[in-house]
């Protein structure tokens, strides 16, 4: 039983660091682009995302 936990653990933990990984280079992107304008994208970005809900 301990090694399942320790087992999927582990798999939560390699999940949840490539999906932190792949938002940190998606921010480098956005970044490299919109350069200083890259909050103001962010905040159209949600408040269309919201108004769509």
């Amino acid at each position: 039983m301990k090694k399942t936990i320790l087992k999927v653990l582990k798999y939560v933990l390699i999940a949840v660091s490539i999906y932190v990984g792949i938002l940190l280079i998606e921010f480098c992107i956005i970044y490299a682009v919109k350069g200083e304008d890259t909050w103001n994208y962010y905040k159209e970005f949600w408040e269309w995302y919201i108004t769509l809900f």
